[in-house]
């Protein structure tokens, strides 16, 4: 196995430090890619928060020639922290592409002798379980999965069923109660529940003195993948509507993101009236925030609204809707929130803002702290980290995963 930028890891990499007489959890995060998305952040913030405190290694299923700047990013910061990377394969995931990942997810583990595999969501998934048929290590390890959605295994019920029996082992936890609701819905062959751990969200450092006046155009941001689920296909009807509700003119657009719809949707941007600019997913997006007056965010369902969060946070409107998942992050009595796929709703609201953006920013702020003391980044690390030891002593109780047996791959 190799590290993100090419290296052999080194014993210590592979097997874990001893703290004291302790031997610290040796977690292995198994996600989709180093690219853009909630379980992906998730994960990099449980690495960061918890490193003093256990040892990581990360895998992503999915790789490819050329890193997006997100990616880049990403491994940089986990190089910089010394956390063993790699990729399981850059070939089409249907077109064989997953059992070469999962023959090297099982390599992976077999380095890195992990205590807990900590996988996240339905790619990952599918990939240890193939892995586990492979290797009596993968299958012996302890296993924490997060649910990270509440609609599973979209036109893949089938696998989902599989998968999800193959892995009933682990401990399952989820991002928001509605994603809990759903995997607890997949029958297998026995009841089980599965605990809510809300992410954290992490309060965005003092931003600088923005621009304002009469100079100032209004910056409005939409951020996600460009898919049904986050309502893509209804931006262009969003803003050709709110474009007919408000006097101004001076209104710049960013969609960043990548997906099925993106022509579509730069189709719709090519015959905007306002400034409508299509660029790739934004690194550190939640420490750029307070650049916009208004974050858009029309999906029609979230495992946990991440990005309502911090725009929040950072004092800047969401305009946003009741989806399931964003209902358990937008408080009932927040101003700017409307029904799934009310186009003239959405458009309203967005131009209310885009009007007056000052007064906008006034009728959020009252929310900041709300989302702070609710989605606490140190209640998150905390209760992973108990559920890694948890899970790594069991698994030295039982001999599997870490030296204490397991087989070989």
């Amino acid at each position: 196995m190799t590290a993100g930028g090419g290296k052999e890891l080194t014993p210590a990499q592979a097997c874990g430090r001893h703290v004291g007489e302790d031997r610290r959890p040796r977690v292995l995060h198994v996600i989709t890619h180093l690219d853009m998305g909630g379980a992906e952040m998730v994960a990099l913030d449980l690495i960061d928060r918890l490193r003093d405190r256990a040892d990581f290694a990360l895998f992503a299923v999915l790789g490819s020639e050329r890193r997006s700047a997100v990616g880049q990013d990403m491994a940089a910061r986990l190089d910089r922290w010394g956390v063993p990377h790699t990729t399981g394969t850059s070939r089409g995931f249907k077109s064989g592409g997953v059992v070469l990942a999962a023959r090297a997810l099982a390599r992976t583990v077999a380095d890195v002798r992990p205590d807990v595999i900590h996988v996240h969501t339905e790619i990952p998934e599918l990939t240890l379980a193939i892995a586990t048929l492979l290797s009596r290590r993968a299958r012996r390890t302890p296993l924490l999965r997060t649910v990270h959605n509440c609609e599973l295994w979209i036109d893949w019920g089938m696998i989902g069923h599989w998968v999800t029996a193959r892995l009933d082992y682990g401990t399952a936890v989820a991002v928001s109660r509605n994603a809990a609701r759903a995997d607890a819905a997949i029958a297998v062959r026995r009841p089980r529940a599965t605990d809510v751990i809300y992410n954290g969200v992490a309060r965005p450092a003092p931003a600088q003195q923005r621009a304002s006046g009469d100079n100032r155009s209004a910056k409005v941001l939409f951020a996600g993948r460009l898919h049904q689920q986050k309502g893509a296909d209804l931006l262009p009807a969003i803003l050709a509507d709110a474009r007919t509700r408000t006097p101004r003119a001076d209104v710049a657009v960013t969609i960043a993101g990548t997906g099925v719809l993106r022509d579509r949707v730069a189709a719709a941007a090519d015959e905007a009236a306002w400034d409508v600019r299509l660029v790739d997913p934004i690194p550190n997006l939640a420490e750029r925030l307070d650049d916009y007056d208004a974050v858009l965010l029309p999906s029609r369902f979230e495992g946990f609204g991440l990005l309502a969060a911090e725009a929040l946070l950072a004092g800047v409107p969401a305009i946003t809707t009741d989806a399931p998942g964003l209902d358990e992050v937008v408080p009932a009595d927040y101003p700017f929130r409307a029904a799934v796929d009310d186009v003239p709703a959405l458009a309203a609201l967005l131009a209310q803002v885009i009007d007056d953006p000052a007064a906008a920013r006034r009728r959020v702020a009252p929310f900041r702290d709300v989302i702070a003391a609710r989605f606490s980044p140190d209640t998150m690390a905390s209760a992973y980290l108990a559920r890694y030891r948890a899970l790594a002593g069991s698994g030295a109780r039982n001999g599997a995963g870490g030296r204490a047996g397991g087989g070989a791959a």
